[in-house]
């Protein structure tokens, strides 16, 4: 029973030190960091800052905003859009089609062995966009609305 004790204490201790090292790197106190995990309803608590990283979306309506955070973490924000088709077949077949107008158009892109930074901004468009259509199919399918007379 001691050992769970001094183990629980330890971990414990290891804790307060990560706390300590957050708060360090984040230039905040300890405490600080322990009121952002308060509710702020109550009036205990102080706004997060991803609570104001909302409200901050919500102000501006800006979504680049989540583009720099997610490539800041080594991905990219795909938007949950609707399918624009509710028959699936059509739409699956639809992305086979997309996808070949992209691989095209990289394809024609990389003629000259040079991709212009005009042509990476479009290549990147059309790709954020198709990202959009299978994020959307997919997430169809993964809530059962899979069926091709829909």
């Amino acid at each position: 029973m001691q050992h769970a004790a001094e183990a629980g204490a330890k971990e414990g201790l290891s804790r307060q030190a990560a706390q300590a090292a957050v708060a360090a790197k984040l230039g905040v106190s300890t405490s600080l960091l322990y009121k952002w995990r308060e509710s702020t309803e109550g009036g205990s608590g102080q706004t997060n800052p991803l609570e104001r990283t909302v409200q901050l979306l919500e102000a501006t309506g800006d979504k680049r905003i989540l583009d720099w955070l997610c490539q800041k973490s080594g991905g990219t924000f795909v938007a949950e859009n609707p399918l624009s088709d509710p028959n699936l077949s059509r739409a699956a077949n639809d992305l086979v089609r997309k996808f070949s107008l992209l691989i095209a158009e990289l394809s024609e892109a990389t003629e000259d062995h040079v991709i212009d930074p005009e042509e990476s901004r479009r290549l990147r468009a059309s790709w954020n966009k198709l990202r959009e259509r299978c994020e959307a199919f997919v997430r169809t399918c993964e809530s059962g609305d899979y069926s091709p007379n829909k």
